[in-house]
This record gives C-alpha cells, structure tokens and sequence, in this order.
C-alpha cells in the first residue's frame, strides 16, 4: 500500500481513516521473536459533518415558486356538498336514510285574537297560523315525499294571510279559505301554543288532533279540515308545549290541574315555555323553534321560580301534567328548516 492515508466510505456517515505506516519498501524480514509484541499501527478516524444532498431539478420546482419562496402546500380536498349517487343505492337504504331525516320538530302555531264573532260557526277546525316549516323531504323527490307523508300523517289546516309576517285577524266565519296546511308527527313533534289561547279552542284543538289519529290508525289518508273522523278516537297528541301566559294567575295550578285530569290526560309531555307573546318574534322570518332548558341564572326564570311559579311545584319538583312531570324551559326561533 502507497501513501500514509486512505479514506473509507462507509454506511449512512462519512469517516476518514488516516493510518500511519512505515513505508512499505522490500526488504528482508527481520526474524520476530516468539511471544513478541508485533509493530504498533495508528489509526485516526474523523467523523466528517453530514452533507444534505441537493435537490433535483423535479424537487426544487415542486417545492418552491419562481421568487425561492416555499410553494404553498395544495388545499385539502373539502367534504362534498352532495352524494350524486344516492339515486343508485338500493330503495331499502334509500328509504331508511330519508327516515332518518325525520327528526323530532318544535311546531309554532298561533291564532287570531279572541273576538266577539268567534261563535264557532263556520265548522271544522279553527285555522291557526304558523311560520314553521315543512319537513324538506316533502320538496324533494316523489320517493321523499312519498316516505314523509308515510310518516307525518297529520296535516293540520292554516289561515293564509294576506302579506307576509302579517296576522290574520278576521273573526268567525269570515277566515280565509286556505288549502296551506303543517305536516305533523303526533307522536313525535311538539306543537308549541303561543300566547294566551283561548281554552275552548285549545280544547277543540286537541280533540281534533284525537280525532285524525283515530282515522290515522284505521289506514285512512289524512285530511284537512275538522270535523270528527269515522276511525274512532286515537291518542291525539303526545307533546304540548304552551306559554305561561295562561296559566300565570293566581289560580293558574288549580286550572292546569283540572286539564291535567281532562283535556291533557294523554299527554306524555307537557311544557311551559317562558315567552309571553301572542306572535312569534317581528324578525323571525320563520323556519325552526327550539325548546331549551331555562337557565336559573337568568332574571326571568328566577322571577317565575320565586313568583307565580312557586304554585307549580310538587315537592322538589314540577307538578305532574299528563303522564309525567312537566317542564319549564325556554324557546329560542331559528331561520331555516
């Protein structure tokens, strides 16, 4: 071997090994003794600093733009606003997803003021109004609409006013004739009264609804209008929501415990809401109501707690309306479906 250095490259790092030797000239072997201790040998080993390689011309183009600035990663691939090929599963699934969409609804109704040519004369139900809304399937497809009226077997007939956001205030027999109706689930939708109904038409109302869920359940198609069906009488509905207004006088537990025995015997939930109002809020351009639990911090409800409230309580809890004890929450309205 020539020269008194040799590099070695080897694995991941660089090391350099310089080994110190006499040079190697031919010359005769001088007898080694045995048991001697043969010539000592140096190596020095260097560990070089790791050198990253350049970047191909493919790299350097792909990661940085024509100013060396770092090319912004690509965006993510956002979530698809549709499913276009919903049309190919099969009807089975298809019908099970638009049941899923059926989801339980807050139902706003409301009605005229009471008057004095309200003798309830010109028959069938009285028409409330409401800006709640459809369930979307009903808009959507024949299928979907075919599967909602399958499910919301109710259609409960509305007063049209004559502008938009504007109470229908015509008495007796002078209402508008309508063919607008809400869609409902008795057994699964809450109807949410506002204001201070009238008993006898709170009353009328709910026999109505016991009326069509006895046509209902007879497999007869459901109709506008009132009137008693031919299919016997149902349950009616399940989930009543009103406003403490009527109920916010002195008396106001005795009253609600007569219509508990009554009127509100097959009701399996009721709930008072804290909003006194007769019309739904003058922005509300209409969509959802939500029934929220009330929050005993707030000024209102600690006023009805400590107030005319305090009538309605049994033991640590509410008075029992219906089936079970009731609620107070309150309620919030939403744009949209």
């Amino acid at each position: 071997m020539d020269g008194k250095a040799n590099d070695v490259s080897a694995g991941l790092g660089r090391l350099r090994i310089d080994i110190d030797t006499e040079d190697r000239k031919p010359a005769p072997r001088a007898p080694v003794a045995v048991g001697a201790t043969p010539a000592s040998v140096t190596i020095t080993v260097t560990e070089l600093q790791t050198v990253t390689p350049p970047l191909s011309p493919a790299t350097e183009t792909a990661a940085f733009d024509g100013t060396g600035r770092p090319r912004p990663s690509p965006p993510q691939t956002a979530t698809p606003g549709t499913f276009p090929f919903f049309p190919l599963l099969p009807a089975e699934l298809r019908l099970a997803i638009w049941h899923l969409s059926f989801l339980p609804r807050a139902i706003e109704l409301h009605t005229r003021r009471t008057h004095y040519a309200d003798d309830d004369r010109h028959g069938g139900t009285p028409k409330w109004q409401s800006q709640s809304r459809n369930p979307a399937a009903l808009a959507v497809s024949a299928e979907a609409r075919a599967a909602a009226l399958e499910f919301y077997t109710v259609a409960l007939p509305l007063a049209a006013p004559l502008a938009r956001n504007q109470t229908f205030e015509l008495p007796g027999d002078q209402l508008q004739d309508s063919d607008r109706v809400l869609y409902l689930n008795l057994a699964q939708d809450t109807v949410v009264l506002l204001g201070d109904l009238h008993y006898a038409r709170l009353v009328r109302l709910l026999a109505w609804f016991r009326d069509e869920d006895g046509r209902n359940h007879g497999n007869r198609a459901p109709r506008c209008g009132g009137g008693g069906g031919g299919g016997g009488r149902g349950k009616g509905l399940r989930h009543l929501a009103m406003s403490v207004a009527p109920w916010g006088h002195l008396v106001g537990a005795a009253t609600l415990k007569v219509y508990a025995r009554t009127a509100f015997a097959d009701i399996e939930e009721f709930v008072l809401f804290m909003y006194n109002e007769r019309m739904p809020p003058a922005d509300w351009a209409g969509g959802r109501c939500m029934l929220v639990g009330a929050s005993a911090d707030a000024d209102h409800y600690r006023r009805f707690v400590m107030g005319r409230g305090k009538q309605f309580r049994e033991g640590d809890g509410w008075m029992v309306v219906g089936k079970r004890s009731m609620k107070v929450v309150d309620i919030w309205f939403a744009d949209g479906w």
